[in-house]
């Protein structure tokens, strides 16, 4: 149950990332693309896949750690 739960809040934030960037994160970290393989296939530069992979993992840590919190609170 709790697996589940969690794979449900990550899936909500990854919802949540702008396109551009929730489209790097999955096919990074769910179809595991390697960074050419991912540039190829958005149609960007290499360095633009390293970014925006950078800039979405921190948007959905940030978007995690807000969700963590806020249940915290209600659990109180």
């Amino acid at each position: 149950m709790i697996a589940e739960s969690e794979r449900q809040q990550l899936m909500a934030a990854l919802a949540k990332l702008p396109l551009k960037y929730r489209e790097v994160i999955v096919l990074r970290e769910m179809e595991g693309l390697s960074y050419l393989e991912i540039a190829e296939t958005t149609g960007t530069a290499i360095g633009t896949v390293m970014s925006r992979l950078s800039r979405g993992r921190a948007e959905l840590r940030r978007t995690l750690e807000l969700s963590l919190h806020r249940h915290e609170q209600n659990a109180v």
